[in-house]
């Protein structure tokens, strides 16, 4: 991606020290009283990160109260620490939340550590849009998902990021295969979502089922045989991402065994392990019986001096996440200042601050964001000598451009409340008598123009748009005499919303453009709409706008379950079911079927989760059936003979999709064209604020705009803007050798009118 800038740098020699005075300029001479603000912050961190970031908390506390010796109101940080590891987080984060049910008022949280800890803190924060900074809580869908909240502050980019990144210094190596080994949680999900992504985008083969889902004690062996087996370059990188650093030593200790019994056994394999982020850490570096030989981790830039400062004062090298809790605290202070200066007067990027909702006036975090909103004024550093220059700068009223710790400091331009850049470092680990973490790469993110947070990676154009081989099948097929769909969602659950809602707007696709009820097959819930989540009762919507602008678009605040004739609740049918749909096998418990013949065309549209070995899960995203390769296979094989369609096309709309899709390659007069190929998830993307939930996926809203607007148009055209708008994942065609081409075949074959 072409804002990563990888720097080449050998690590600097001397210390450069930035601003920095000794203890002994720290004494004031001024004995004029003081008028204190005290900010009650509370730290929640797990105790042993707490003792690794000490230093840097007392250093902070250190600079920010020699920063405003001279001034005559001052604000002091009272830290109050919690144990993320053994307090309840949830009666907690009531607590911190809700003054009357605590002793002493909460002005602003730091941490959790953890970002699968932090969901519930954020609940509760935004009752009084507490700020709650998080220096290391890098979750994508935590940060998707909080977006636009202003009181949630993520001081690290996502692990999107880091795992382009990784993918990226894999693709390096050249000619090598690579798998990811991921914990089941939060953060491991930003992992599994994007590391097929990634892989695809650098043109890596993914060995064997390529990911898979780490939890302790289990047997990784037959996994890592399958990556063996399918290795094509006899070089392989193995990417582990576990969101607790004491898992580490099971997992690697797994894959290191593992290799040195077929290295015995005179297989020829090259075998890498890089770590993510949270193998930056004393428990992984300082054992012996870990094996790996990379680690990727976010840090600070040398830029503005702070890891050199902090390697001089402290005799080693920054933790994970020490350079922004630094960053956090400074901000706090200098948000209290700017509070107690501009009071009600506060503007955000040169606009008013109001909410219409309690506290309708700006709060605590509000002040923040219009110091680091900020493109004027004096620039102010993080040491002792900036700070005060930034509250000399505040008390006047005058605006700072702030550089922090970690960095820049530059945010989003949305909620100022998500950093746009982040240095991040690989690493390996040397042994001098005790392991140390040894930097060997630089990688920085930064980019004075960037305009949005890392879900701007959504937005942005994918490196190629594939093409495909002209062919010319010698078709025997007769005039077409009617059209049948199949319209499936096997999601039930109120937060898979997208899936049956993208249902109904394909059912929706469908009527207008030729198909009658009784030639769709629609199967879904229906339970959206009576939930009582709802907050539209009776509505569901794939595309909702508040913007009165949008109303000059049929398909924003379109109710798409509107005259839907729903055929079968999901939970009415059984997996083997659908062969009998497809097949036309009519009974009592299916009196709903198609019934194709040979001169049907069949459309076939399939919306929900998928597994990363099979595709399609029959249920939710915890189903513990897939629908299978196999058995979708074989559907198709048995309506071949005797032949039950002219022409089918199936649309799928999963994660791994591809699988079906290399499956069904081969079988006659069949398209498959799916969401995602056989390494990648399929990412849902429009979030609505007020239902809680995504309503859709960009692959079916773009086939219906694309459909709607030129029914004819060719199929390769309708794939390119797929390709385009579908964000997280690659559009696929598949089996185009056995249809025909897909630049002169066009989409009126299934959606005539």
């Amino acid at each position: 991606m072409n804002k990563i800038k990888i720097l080449f740098a050998a690590m600097l020699a001397a210390i450069l020290f930035v601003g920095c005075k000794s203890d002994d300029d720290s004494s004031s001479t001024d004995n004029t009283p003081k008028d204190v603000m005290t900010l009650n912050v509370d730290v929640v961190l797990p105790a042993s990160i707490r003792s690794q970031w000490q230093p840097s908390i007392d250093w902070a506390l250190e600079n920010i109260n020699k920063a405003q010796q001279q001034q005559s109101r001052q604000v002091k940080l009272n830290l109050r620490y919690h144990d993320e590891d053994t307090e309840n987080l949830d009666n907690l984060a009531y607590k911190l939340a809700n003054p009357e049910a605590g002793d002493d008022t909460c002005h602003a949280i730091i941490g959790p550590y953890h970002s699968s800890h932090a969901k519930d803190i954020l609940r509760y924060a935004g009752r009084n849009r507490l700020p709650i900074i998080m220096p290391t809580c890098t979750s994508s869908e935590l940060q998707r998902t909080n977006a636009r909240n202003t009181y949630a502050w993520f001081l690290t980019e996502s692990d999107v990021t880091q795992c382009e990144i990784m993918v990226t210094g894999v693709a390096k190596m050249v000619d090598v295969d690579v798998a990811l080994i991921y914990s089941d949680d939060t953060y491991g999900q930003s992992f599994h979502d994007w590391f097929g992504y990634y892989a695809t985008e650098r043109q890596l083969h993914m060995a064997g089922e390529g990911i898979i889902a780490y939890e302790k004690g289990m047997n990784l062996k037959p996994f890592l045989d399958g990556l063996a087996a399918d290795c094509k370059n006899g070089r392989l990188v193995v990417c582990i991402a576990l969101s607790d650093a004491s898992n580490y030593k099971d997992a690697t200790t797994q894959v290191h065994q593992w290799y040195e019994n077929i290295k015995k056994d005179g297989k020829m394999l090259a075998l890498k392990v890089i770590l993510s982020d949270t193998a930056l850490d004393d428990e992984v570096v300082q054992d012996k019986g870990i094996h790996f030989d990379y680690g990727v981790s976010p840090t600070a830039s040398s830029k503005y001096g702070f890891p050199q400062s902090y390697e001089a004062r402290f005799g080693r090298a920054l933790k994970l996440g020490e350079a922004r809790i630094y960053d956090a605290l400074t901000m706090l202070a200098l948000g209290a200042a700017h509070q107690r200066v501009k009071g009600e007067n506060c503007m955000v990027a040169g606009r008013t601050v109001k909410y219409y909702d309690k506290p309708y006036g700006p709060t605590l975090t509000d002040h923040i964001r219009s110091i680091v909103a900020s493109e004027a004024g004096l620039s102010c550093g993080w040491e002792p000598e900036g700070l005060a220059s930034a509250f000399s700068e505040i008390a006047a009223g005058r605006d700072i451009r702030l550089t922090g710790a970690s960095g820049s400091l530059n945010f989003d331009k949305e909620s100022n409340t998500k950093v746009l850049g982040t240095d991040y470092i690989f690493w390996r680990v040397e042994d001098t008598g005790s392991r140390v973490a040894k930097p060997i790469l630089h990688i920085s993110t930064e980019s004075s123009n960037t305009q949005a947070s890392t879900t701007s990676l959504w937005e942005l154009d994918k490196m190629w748009v594939p093409e495909y081989e002209e062919v010319s099948v010698q078709h025997n097929l007769p005039a077409v005499t009617d059209r049948w769909a199949v319209v499936i969602s096997p999601s039930t659950t109120w937060s898979n919303y997208r899936h049956q809602a993208d249902a109904f707007a394909m059912y929706q696709l469908l009527r207008q453009h030729g198909y009658d009820d009784d030639h769709i097959v629609l199967i879904v819930e229906d339970n959206l709409a009576k939930d009582s989540r709802n907050v539209f009762p009776g509505q569901i919507f794939v595309e909702r706008s508040n913007d009165p602008a949008a109303a000059n678009d049929q398909f924003v605040n379109e109710d798409v379950r509107k005259g839907a004739k729903v055929d079968y609740k999901f939970s009415d049918l059984q997996i083997t079911d659908i062969a009998d749909i497809m097949m036309g096998r009519s009974s009592s418990h299916l009196p709903e079927v198609i019934k194709p013949t040979a001169s049907s065309d069949i459309f076939f549209f399939w919306s929900g989760h998928g597994g990363n070995t099979e595709g399609p899960l029959w249920g939710n995203e915890d189903a513990v059936e897939e629908f299978g390769k196999e058995r979708i296979l074989n559907i198709v094989k048995d309506m071949t003979q005797p032949r039950m369609y002219r022409r089918m096309m199936f649309a799928i709309e999963t994660c791994f999709s591809g699988h079906w899709g290399e499956a069904l390659t081969g079988q006659p007069d069949v398209l498959v064209l799916t969401a995602a190929n056989s390494q990648e998830s399929s990412k849902a993307d429009m979030h609505d604020r007020d239902l809680g939930v995504y309503l859709s996926n960009a692959f079916a809203r773009t086939f219906r705009r694309q459909i709607h607007a030129q029914n004819d148009i060719k199929i390769y055209d309708l794939f390119r803007e797929l390709f385009k708008t579908t964000k997280g994942s690659h559009v696929s065609i598949y089996n185009q050798q056995e249809y025909g081409s897909v630049y002169s075949e066009r989409m009126n074959e299934f959606l005539p009118k």
